[in-house]
């Protein structure tokens, strides 16, 4: 990538956009989700039969860990981006002999990092408590990985879009909260009535989480060679999408 510098002065930019605001970054989505597991897992856990022969409150900890890293690596992406634009500091970068593609790649590094760093911790404190070590770890990384490189790179795209700060969470809010929601974090596809598992069937999230789930317990509703290429693919093209914008200099400058 020729002049090493730029770029890896940029990777370490990222690193510290949120490692050094981790009480705002990293602790308040963990706290999130161990109250989720709280309040599903042990409220509703002993009305609940169990799923694949598996408490509920386990069933659920693969999806909550999932979401954590989704939303976390849109999150942060997306909030890099626009504030480098808002602030006008996205001049400097790209004054800098750095390509497309390294710029992109810096700032879905920020949001791999800490997506997986909320993922990652979830699923350690979780399962530790439960006593359950992880089925597959391989298979559990390679979900979370194409998960932050998709939502990172759908947080880059909406930063590039967005003219107002309301613009990002609106984003958030109304379409990625919901589409995680009704991805399979709380239920089994497998519950669902013939319809409503067509119609959930179109929700790309339902094969990342179910995915997910798979690597960290070994369960799983839908095909693993399938949840596996879509996850690869919708990051794949996610990514080439953002190089794309950027190689074209769409609104990368207010």
């Amino acid at each position: 990538m020729g002049n090493s510098t730029p770029f890896v002065t940029l990777l370490r930019q990222e690193w510290f956009r949120f490692t050094r605001l981790w009480k705002q970054t990293i602790f308040p989505p963990i706290v999130t989700t161990v109250l989720f597991i709280l309040i599903f897992g042990f409220s509703l856990g002993d009305r609940i039969r169990e799923i694949h022969g598996l408490s509920y409150i386990l069933f659920i900890i693969p999806g909550l860990a999932a979401m954590g890293a989704m939303m976390n690596a849109h999150t942060n992406c997306s909030f890099a981006l626009y504030m480098s634009r808002f602030d006008q500091s996205i001049d400097n970068m790209l004054a800098a002999p750095l390509r497309s593609i390294e710029l992109v790649t810096a700032f879905l590094w920020g949001g791999i990092a800490r997506g997986m760093l909320v993922g990652l911790v979830t699923l350690a404190v979780s399962l530790l408590l439960l006593k359950q070590p992880p089925y597959h770890l391989g298979w559990t990384l390679f979900f979370l990985i194409t998960q932050t490189v998709f939502f990172g790179c759908w947080g880059i795209v909406g930063a590039l879009r967005a003219k107002t700060w309301d613009n990002l969470a609106t984003a958030q809010n109304f379409i990625i909260t919901p589409l995680i929601y009704l991805g399979g974090v709380f239920y089994s596809v497998d519950l669902l009535p013939g319809i409503w598992r067509t119609i959930s069937s179109f929700n790309p999230l339902l094969y990342m989480i179910d995915g997910t789930r798979y690597g960290v317990l070994g369960v799983h509703d839908l095909s693993l060679l399938t949840s596996a290429g879509l996850s690869a693919g919708m990051a794949l093209l996610m990514f080439a999408l953002c190089v794309i914008l950027f190689q074209k200099g769409y609104r990368l400058v207010r």
